[in-house]
């Protein structure tokens, strides 16, 4: 599992969590929320559009929704930093150990880690 699937992994059960909170309305599909690297590196290293996919069957303001998201995510130990973009889109720079247990699982499982992505995961920006 890369990096950016246990970030969407985690940010999966963030939602989750809103859900039995309170903050979210059960039943939403959650399919179109993507955690990604952002268009423009000096945004962070993922970015997730949650709160711009869920605010509108959320009946809420996607700004609004983003700011709740972002304490969560604050929360997790590999996320240093979270910033709100526009009007709703959530940047997340992740801390330096993050990224050097991923290069040591790349390492580790060497070709078997390549062998486990499709080629059509190596056109994918989360894979570059």
């Amino acid at each position: 599992m890369t990096i950016f699937a246990r970030m969407a992994a985690a940010l999966d059960g963030l939602l989750e969590e809103m859900v039995t909170a309170g903050e979210l309305p059960a039943g939403l599909a959650r399919t179109a929320v993507t955690v990604e690297p952002p268009r423009d590196p000096s945004h962070g290293d993922m970015a997730t559009n949650a709160a711009m996919v869920l605010a509108k069957p959320s009946g809420t303001n996607p700004r609004a929704l983003a700011e709740l998201i972002a304490a969560r995510l604050r929360a997790l130990p590999d996320v240093e930093s979270v910033e709100i973009a526009g009007p709703g889109f959530i940047n997340m720079r992740l801390v330096r150990a993050a990224w050097e247990s991923e290069l040591a699982t790349v390492h580790a499982q060497g070709a078997q880690w390549w062998a486990m992505r499709s080629p059509a995961c190596w056109a994918s920006p989360a894979m570059r």
